[in-house]
């Protein structure tokens, strides 16, 4: 959805019946839409939207997240998902020291992030001994 290089909406579509407001946001309304029309709502599509903007007008973590989070409404939201999505991107090393310094309980999470590398599965290979499939 990111790259314009991306597959598209009709792709999608032809596999899922997708909601309109759902295939708006896959067709890239984050690209041309700008506040206050980006809203960072509890409502999951307009909160992925508004995540989206913030994050491809960024040059940076820090960037993406404040942008985010400075949209308003459900920011706690709209920068939970744009940390996310720009954490996968810059990596733990584009994340400010600033910012993993006065993480919660940031020993935990990482533990969790050593294990989740560590194991075997793939979406054609769950661990042995999961149901999950």
């Amino acid at each position: 959805m990111l790259s314009p290089d991306w597959w598209g909406i009709d792709t999608v579509a032809s596999v899922v019946d997708l909601h309109p407001t759902v295939a708006e946001v896959v067709a890239g309304s984050y690209r041309t839409k700008t506040p206050p029309e980006i809203v960072g709502s509890g409502y999951v599509v307009q909160s992925l939207e508004a995540a989206l903007w913030a994050f491809v007008h960024a040059d940076d973590f820090a960037s993406a997240v404040l942008t985010a989070v400075n949209l308003g409404n459900d920011a706690d939201t709209t920068g939970a998902v744009c940390g996310q999505l720009a954490g996968a991107c810059w990596g733990l090393s584009g994340i400010p020291d600033d910012l993993l310094d006065g993480l919660a309980q940031r020993e935990e999470i990482e533990a969790a992030a050593r294990r989740l590398m560590e194991t075997d599965w793939s979406p054609d290979r769950p661990p042995s001994g999961s149901s999950i499939g």
